[in-house]
């Protein structure tokens, strides 16, 4: 019986266990990852773990859901031709309520706010860059989640992005988003989730 691992498991619990384990790799792949591990200045064992556990983490589930790298211009390109503002927020509006939401509850047994969040970073982690800060509200104890995400690759992405985000999160927290920049390379956004 093998062992599960689930999405959103904490990656630095100190109580894990290590395992002494070989294994055989073929030499320029190991040549390649000392290499990597040099120039991050971590020893090769951490980041072979940190690897594999993005691949359980998030990398095995997109791949499961038949996600695709393509290039940032190859998006400029799509994105560039669609000339009707309505129909990207309509089809970014479906592919939030509809596609999204099915991604989440594949990787999570349960699509709450705290697995609507865990979700964001995984995915978010696919793009240029992101960044999530957590703030505690001062009046409820609610915690507010900001996100900025680099995807440096039009102002349509961004609109169908936005409408994505709301198609996805409104009906899970219950409340709405406040997007504050919505620029041709970036979105931010922030949305409140109880304690």
């Amino acid at each position: 019986m093998g062992v599960h691992y689930s999405p959103g498991s904490e990656s630095h619990n100190k109580k894990d266990k290590l395992v002494h384990s070989t294994y055989r790799i073929k030499e320029p792949i190991i040549k390649a990852l000392e290499a990597e591990a040099k120039k991050r200045g971590v020893p090769i064992s951490v980041l072979v773990n940190n690897i594999l556990e993005n691949y359980l983490n998030s990398e095995m589930y997109f791949e499961q859901l038949g996600f695709i790298l393509v290039s940032k211009d190859f998006l400029r390109k799509v994105f560039s031709k669609i000339e009707n503002e309505r129909d990207i927020e309509e089809f970014g509006l479906e592919l939030g309520v509809t596609t999204a939401k099915e991604y989440v509850s594949y990787f999570f047994p349960q699509v709450d706010s705290s697995s609507l969040i865990q979700f964001l970073d995984l995915w978010f982690r696919r793009f240029q860059s992101y960044q999530h800060r957590i703030e505690n509200d001062q009046k409820d104890d609610n915690k507010i989640h900001y996100f900025t995400v680099i995807h440096d690759i039009n102002m349509n992405f961004s609109t169908a992005l936005r409408t994505i985000l709301e198609g996805l999160i409104v009906p899970i927290i219950k409340s709405n988003i406040e997007f504050r920049d919505i620029t041709s390379s970036a979105i931010s956004f922030s949305f409140e989730t109880a304690k």
